[in-house]
């Protein structure tokens, strides 16, 4: 009896064993997707970009993924948007724009060629609304057309894929410097419109070209087109960042 009892024992533990083997087992499978997605993901960001549940600048963010990771491009939705699948799995939407990452290669002629092309997309957009935006600060209501300044040019760019937060305050370090004698359409133009010129930044517009910018201002509560060469606006002007 003694030895009928030993031998159920070690049936007994000889299954629980192979139980913890293939339970074993079962635990290194499930990380193994893990890994996969990690080493498929080939896109470098290059920039901080919002990881969009939509391919819109108003759908919902998922997260910020960061510069330095990685992301799977599943596809190109247009010239604005991409599809992509994180490294923690999330499936969402991402500017196009090669600000962001390196995905498409880093031919610098192509991407001369299409930062020009959104370039004039941006001010024809922005165009497109004089006589049809109201000014009101603070405000930020794209279904009325009501804007500030910053609202308006953060609006004109979500329209061209690329994400804008809405303030001056971090609109004026978007992007990188471009001096006022190397300005190019689309470029973000700052100004310091309280007083004399001290340098404080509290307004903004985007170049047109041809020494003008658009930009939404409560002087004539809505959009104006002035210039940057002569007047008041070229004796406010403090600085200009590229974006595109």
């Amino acid at each position: 009896m003694t030895r009928f009892k030993s031998a159920i024992r070690r049936v007994l533990a000889v299954g629980l064993c192979a139980a913890i083997g293939f339970g074993a087992i079962g635990i290194g499978q499930a990380s193994t997707p893990k890994a996969f997605a990690a080493t498929a993901c080939e896109t470098k960001v290059t920039y901080g970009v919002n990881l969009r549940a939509s391919a819109s600048a108003s759908g919902n963010v998922i997260r910020l993924i960061r510069t330095g990771e990685y992301v799977h491009v599943i596809s190109k939705v247009n010239s604005y948007w991409l599809k992509v699948k994180d490294q923690k799995g999330n499936t969402g939407y991402i500017s196009a724009n090669s600000k962001y990452t390196n995905y498409g290669g880093t031919s610098s002629s192509s991407g001369s060629s299409s930062n020009s092309s959104k370039a004039d997309q941006v001010v024809a957009i922005a165009k497109s609304y004089m006589g049809r935006v109201t000014y009101d600060f603070g405000t930020r209501n794209p279904s009325k057309l009501i804007f500030d300044c910053s609202s308006f040019t953060e609006f004109v760019f979500a329209k061209v894929g690329v994400d804008l937060k809405w303030g001056t305050k971090y609109q004026k370090t978007a992007g990188s410097y471009v001096s006022k004698s190397n300005l190019n359409k689309g470029d973000l133009v700052f100004f310091d419109t309280v007083g004399s010129n001290n340098k404080v930044i509290n307004h903004v517009g985007i170049y047109i070209g041809n020494g003008q910018f658009i930009h939404d201002t409560p002087s004539v509560n809505g959009l104006a087109i002035n210039s940057l060469t002569s007047g008041y606006w070229s004796t406010h002007y403090v600085t200009a960042r590229r974006v595109l």
